[in-house]
């Protein structure tokens, strides 16, 4: 029995089983927690509403330009100027696309700045705008302020 005691070499072997395995627990959360980063990084980066904010630009564009020919076509017939019709049809505009993207949980600001046109003819024609657009989802605040828009094609 005394020989046992004094013999040490099964505590080294113990010793070590213990630190491997220490060492593979440790590996092993390591390994969790680089697949959870991942996930959640490319997660985060699908959750951009990156195509939002490009149909909302693309739209306030190709809208501008028919509001224009509207405009236009009203003016024909009517006793205000181009501005001034541009003006109303755009702020109907911007009150129904405020609308439809709150539907959805979004809040969307699109506020016309000036109306500018370069061959004098103020009263008549318009060539271009310019425009402020906000987008806010509650995660991503987008704001390009001021836009500019060529309405004359």
């Amino acid at each position: 029995m005394e020989s046992m005691r004094k013999d040490t070499k099964g505590q080294w072997i113990v010793l070590s089983g213990l630190v491997i395995s220490v060492i593979l627990i440790g590996l092993a959360a390591l390994a969790n927690q680089a697949m959870l980063a991942g996930y959640h990084s490319s997660n985060a980066a699908l959750e951009f509403p990156k195509e939002n904010i490009r149909e909302l630009n693309s739209h306030t564009k190709d809208n501008a330009k028919i509001i224009r020919d509207l405009s236009l076509k009203i003016n024909s017939t009517s006793n205000e100027t181009v501005p001034v019709i541009f003006e109303g049809l755009f702020h109907n505009y911007s009150s129904q696309i405020e609308r439809l993207h709150a539907i959805h949980g979004e809040t969307v600001d699109v506020s016309l700045v000036s109306i500018n046109s370069t061959n004098g003819s103020y009263n008549n024609d318009i060539d271009m705008i310019l425009v402020n657009i906000r987008y806010n989802d509650g995660n991503t605040h987008y704001a390009s302020e001021p836009e500019m828009i060529e309405v004359r094609a």
